[in-house]
């Protein structure tokens, strides 16, 4: 069985609510919309930008934007992001440690996440975890983004592995169904952004510090291989 971990990004690996909302601010400014505060922002991440921008608007009494505004409100967004997407943003403690004790032990490791994937990528360069992923599935990397599981299921391929074999790291309720329709056994990391409590038959363990996190993966690695024996 290949050894694989995909993880979510935002509110798993990294807090870049800060970030997020600083660009969603600007864009509302240019707008002459009134800022939002960040636990409301955070409550709006995990269905992507689109979803984030569409609650946004309904937050502040705008009408529904038609497809040629929602594109252009989409990538002035995108575009105010990338130009400060780490500023504020940090990793969770003893995440890096985490992922590097992963790779030591011989896991692939994925990102699985509905941040654009262009946006996933400079993310992960500028925090310099970049090197340690085999494979980045972002939000728009195909025509569905979670919870949809074909995100998930397209990283596993891209890893060798198979989704109901590859522990998948989360921190929402967008992560749990994803995992879910999978097939996959998801950790819940609970440090991050999710609404409320987690009910998903794949949930397989919680943690809230990421020292953790490898030997839960590796019980559940050595609980699959005795499944697979049997």
């Amino acid at each position: 069985m290949r050894k694989a971990v995909i993880f979510d990004l935002d509110g798993t690996l990294i807090d870049s609510a800060p970030d997020i909302a600083h660009a969603l601010n600007r864009l509302l400014e240019e707008r002459g919309l009134e800022a939002y505060d960040l636990p409301t922002v955070t409550s709006f991440v995990g269905h992507g930008a689109p979803r984030l921008l569409e609650q946004a608007w309904a937050g502040r009494g705008q009408r529904a934007r038609e497809a040629h505004e929602a594109k252009t409100d989409l990538q002035r967004f995108e575009a105010l992001y990338a130009e400060e997407p780490t500023q504020r943003t940090r990793l969770y403690p003893g995440a890096r440690e985490a992922l590097t004790a992963l790779r030591a032990a011989g896991y692939d490791l994925g990102i699985c996440t509905n941040k654009p994937e262009a946006l996933t990528h400079q993310a992960l360069k500028r925090l310099g975890i970049d090197g340690l992923f085999k494979a980045v599935v972002g939000g728009d990397t195909l025509p569905e983004r979670k919870p949809s599981p074909e995100p998930l299921a397209l990283c596993a391929r891209h890893l060798g592995a198979e989704p109901a074999s590859t522990a998948y790291v989360g921190d929402s309720e967008v992560d749990a169904a994803t995992a879910e329709a999978a097939g996959a056994p998801f950790l819940l990391h609970t440090e991050g952004y999710r609404k409320g409590p987690i009910r998903s038959r794949t949930l397989r363990a919680e943690f809230s510090d990421f020292a953790r996190l490898p030997e839960l993966v590796d019980r559940l690695t050595r609980e699959g291989e005795a499944r697979h024996k049997a």
